[in-house]
């Protein structure tokens, strides 16, 4: 019997693991506008890692997403950041990659996204990047401030004021 169990455990792991690898092409130096489209799945598949595994695990492959996510970003036209003080501190690498790749992954799959709605969908996302990856992203007074407002029921009216001002 404990065989059994331990060979379905192993097969759920593998599964798991299996599931977060993935190739990613090479962009190229130059794009046109409309090009950028062709590799909104990767993009998507780039946020969902940088959001879901571990960045302590698999560094080279949490580097690559990162590298190719921003190269993306810098001439996409699709997507407008709006990053602000007082919802992301762009001193802390780790919470910045997951707000924008939370704000990416949200104005890709609903393209009609409002800055205001992208803004409050990526802190919600960054606040639990920060709550699992804790340890490896360290303490942040702006995110302990964010989340003391979300359990107030304040986060909507914070984010709101500073993209919005």
């Amino acid at each position: 019997m404990k065989k059994i169990l331990l060979i379905l455990t192993a097969l759920v792991l593998s599964q798991t693991a299996m599931a977060q690898q993935f190739s990613l092409p090479i962009l190229p130096e130059k794009m046109w506008p409309s090009e950028y489209a062709n590799y909104e799945t990767d993009i998507l598949n780039c946020c969902n890692y940088l959001l879901t595994a571990d960045p302590a695990f698999n560094q080279p492959k949490h580097e690559e997403c990162t590298s190719f996510l921003l190269r993306w970003l810098e001439g996409a036209p699709q997507v407008q950041l709006v990053v602000a003080p007082d919802i992301v501190d762009p001193r802390n690498e780790q919470l910045l990659l997951a707000y924008l790749a939370a704000w990416t992954r949200h104005s890709l799959q609903y393209k009609d996204s409002s800055p205001l709605v992208c803004a409050n969908v990526a802190v919600e996302d960054m606040l639990r990047y920060y709550e699992t990856f804790q340890s490896y992203v360290g303490k942040s007074r702006l995110c302990e401030r964010l989340l003391k407002a979300q359990r107030n029921g304040d986060l909507a009216a914070v984010v709101a004021k500073a993209v919005m001002p």
